[in-house]
C-alpha cells in the first residue's frame, strides 16, 4: 500500500495534506525531528490547527502523527519509487502495470464525478464495499441505483445529462454474463461512462464491455455455490491495493487532468 494512503484522502483540506507532506519531507530528509512550532511555520498555521487536526485523524497529538508517518516510511509496503506491491502482482491474474495506471488515471480524473457500481447476488454485496471505501475517501459513488433508472430521473426532472461529465461504472461478476449488470453497463457506456470489471473470465460479455478488466481466479467454469470460492475476498483486496496505489500516485504528482482513454 501507498506509504501514506490512508492520510492523503480527499477527505483532507489543503492545509491539512500540506502539513502531513511537510512533516514527511522532513522524515525522508533523516533530519532531527521537527518541533509542532517549526512545521506550523513553515505552513504559516497555527500550532493549536495541527493539533485540532491531529485529533481528527485519531492521533493523541502530534508526536503520534509523527511517530506514525516515521513507521511507514520505514516499512513501506508499497516501494518508495511506487512499485506495486506483490500482493497486487498475485491477485490479478492478467497484471498489467500500464492497466494499473490507466486505473488510477481514470480514478483521478473521475475524482469530482458521480461514480456507480453494479453487481448481483455476492457481487452485489462486494460492489456495496467498494461504495463503502469509496465514499471514506471523499469519492461520489452509489450503489443500489441502476443507471438507466437514473439517466431516466435527470431526463424527467429537465436535467441535460449530455453536459454531465460521465466518469467510472464499477462492475463484479464472476461468470460476466449477469443480464440486469451487462444491461447497465451498456447503458453506462451509451452514456461515454469508463467501465472497470473484476470477474474471473476473460473471454465474457462484460469482459468484451469493458474499458478495464481485472481478471481474478481465473476460470472458464464459474459456481457460485462452490466452496471455498475465494474471488469475492481478492477482489476486495485487490480493490484495496488499487486505491492505495492510486493515493500514492496522487500524492507524488504521478496523475494528470488529461482526457480518460
Amino acid at each position: 500500500m501507498a506509504q501514506n494512503q490512508y492520510l492523503l484522502t480527499n477527505l483532507l483540506s489543503e492545509n491539512d495534506e500540506q502539513v502531513i507532506t511537510s512533516i514527511m519531507q522532513h522524515i525522508q530528509k533523516d533530519d532531527r525531528r521537527p518541533s509542532i512550532q517549526q512545521i506550523a511555520k513553515e505552513n504559516y498555521i497555527s500550532t493549536t490547527y495541527i493539533v485540532k487536526m491531529c485529533k481528527r485523524l485519531g492521533f493523541d497529538g502530534y508526536s503520534e502523527l509523527y511517530y506514525s508517518l516515521s513507521r511507514q516510511l520505514e516499512h513501506p509496503e508499497t516501494g518508495n519509487d511506487g512499485t506495486v506491491s506483490s500482493a497486487l502482482k498475485n491477485l490479478i491474474d492478467n497484471y498489467d502495470p500500464q492497466q494499473i495506471d490507466r486505473f488510477c488515471q481514470m480514478l483521478y480524473r473521475s475524482r469530482k464525478q458521480k461514480m456507480f457500481t453494479s453487481g448481483e447476488g455476492f457481487s452485489d454485496l462486494i460492489v456495496s464495499y467498494m461504495v463503502q471505501r469509496l465514499s471514506i475517501c471523499g469519492f461520489l459513488a452509489y450503489n443500489h441505483v441502476h443507471f438507466f433508472d437514473f439517466m431516466l430521473f435527470q431526463e424527467d426532472i429537465g436535467n441535460d445529462t449530455a453536459e454531465q461529465e460521465p466518469s467510472i461504472m464499477f462492475v463484479v461478476s464472476q461468470s460476466g454474463e449477469a443480464e440486469p449488470v451487462v444491461n447497465d453497463v451498456r447503458h453506462a457506456r451509451q452514456n461515454g461512462y469508463k467501465i472497470v470489471l473484476f470477474t474471473k473470465r476473460d473471454d465474457s460479455t462484460l469482459a468484451r464491455l469493458s474499458d478495464i478488466t481485472f481478471v481474478l481466479d481465473s476460470a472458464k467454469q464459474t459456481l457460485v455455490g462452490g466452496i471455498p470460492n475465494l474471488f469475492f475476498g481478492h477482489v476486495i483486496l485487490a480493490f484495496e491495493e488499487l486505491i492505495a496505489l492510486y493515493f500514492y500516485k496522487r500524492s507524488s504528482g504521478e496523475l494528470s487532468e488529461s482526457p480518460l482513454g
